[in-house]
């Protein structure tokens, strides 16, 4: 966690574990099928400078180490869709088998079903693919070695914790596989503040970072960094001009891709607690924009880099939510509620931002016309300052408030 320097700053990090703590109780048993993976779907992605769908699928898996031992990020609910008993190698390749078959596929997509049809697949868990307290490393072996085998796929994404991107995991697949593999890293903001109280990361610092970074290239990997847009106690403006710097940070350091995670509401997480007593609002469309222009005009020498903005893509879901997870109404791993401008412009903001990310053009976003009846609401939400450090607003907003401890 955050070296911390002074007792302002223990303070605060005291009330955010304390909240994390209670709300984290607050799930319910999650009874799922270990042999069926959590969800499977199809979405346009831009490979080679073409359009192509690509294949998701989420496992279900044992959940993030980081939420088992210290509450997890501030903004994340995964665990939600994770299981009550760790999932054994046996069970994740009957998930992943289930996936090459078509199998786990609703029945009436099996028909038409190959995954070789999809140059890329991102192979999700929930948590860090490379923690072996997550997912057996003989799991993940096993699992790329059918990937070798499958031709039509050109490359795999998959995501982890920095700490876990050591060289055992590497080359744990690199023994079974040659191809690209491109690993997700949950940068969230070059800020230690920022990062280790607003988004409570555990990450102490950068340089942990940069390490994997500096190791997946080593043995051929691409790094794509995560950089969330908008973590709590942050105001609009900040929060833009955190994510813009925290992406320039990464293609500095060598990051092949950066991918803008708009903060995103789900269930027993610390931001939509703030949400619900209203001290948090997810980030405006237009502020989505904006840190997309930031990234573009800083850019140094103007250079060509890969950004995206997730969570925004054409998509067809093929196997979807066994509905058994606290909130069984909705899948149990999608937000309930994501960036957001006003019901007149929502539809075309978020048609933009799934064409940027078909065509990287900024064009598309800067066409978007000013809303008459949010537009100036946004630019007056971009004014707000707040003169406090991060640990007095922290301190000045949980004091005041508790979860509920009931479920």
């Amino acid at each position: 966690m955050l070296m911390i320097k002074t007792p302002i700053q223990q303070k605060a990090l005291n009330l955010i574990n304390c909240h994390l703590s209670v709300i984290r109780k607050q799930v319910a048993s999650r009874r799922f099928d270990h042999n069926r993976v959590a969800e499977i779907e199809i979405n346009e992605f831009i490979y080679e400078g073409k359009v192509v769908d690509r294949i998701m699928v989420v496992l279900r898996a044992t959940g993030c180490a980081h939420y088992l031992s210290g509450n997890g990020c501030s903004m994340c609910a995964h665990y939600d869709g994770t299981t009550d008993r760790p999932v054994t190698k046996k069970e994740y390749l009957a998930q992943w088998d289930s996936v090459v078959s078509g199998k786990a596929v609703e029945e009436k997509y099996q028909k038409n079903f190959d995954i070789n049809n999809y140059p890329i697949v991102c192979l999700y868990n929930l948590g860090s693919l490379f923690c072996p307290c997550e997912v057996p490393p003989k799991a993940v072996k096993e699992i790329f070695r059918s990937i070798n085998t499958l031709t039509g796929i050109k490359k795999t994404i998959v995501e982890s914790r920095a700490e876990y991107v050591t060289q055992e995991a590497l080359k744990n697949i690199r023994e079974v596989y040659s191809g690209v593999v491109e690993v997700g890293i949950g940068l969230e903001s070059s800020n230690d503040e920022v990062r280790e109280l607003c988004h409570h990361k555990n990450m102490p610092n950068l340089k942990v970072f940069e390490n994997a970074v500096n190791l997946l290239h080593k043995y051929d990997f691409k790094a794509l960094a995560y950089v969330n847009q908008k973590p709590i106690f942050l105001t609009e403006k900040e929060a833009v001009d955190d994510a813009v710097k925290t992406a320039l940070y990464a293609y500095k350091i060598g990051a092949d891709a950066v991918s803008i995670e708009p903060t995103s509401l789900q269930n027993h997480s610390l931001t939509d607690f703030l949400h619900n007593i209203n001290a948090y609002r997810v980030p405006w469309l237009w502020s989505v924009r904006e840190v997309v222009r930031g990234i573009y005009k800083n850019l140094p020498n103007k250079k060509k880099v890969d950004i995206r903005i997730g969570g925004y893509f054409e998509e067809e879901v093929l196997s979807g939510s066994q509905g058994v997870a606290p909130g069984a109404d909705k899948n149990e791993i999608f937000p309930y509620e994501t960036s957001g401008n006003c019901r007149h412009c929502n539809n075309r903001n978020i048609k933009a931002i799934k064409q940027f990310n078909k065509t990287l053009s900024l064009k598309v976003l800067d066409d978007q016309s000013e809303c008459p009846y949010c537009y100036k609401i946004w630019e007056t939400a971009m004014k707000v300052k707040d003169s406090r450090s991060i640990p007095i607003r922290i301190i000045d907003t949980l004091e005041v408030s508790a979860p509920n401890h009931g479920n």
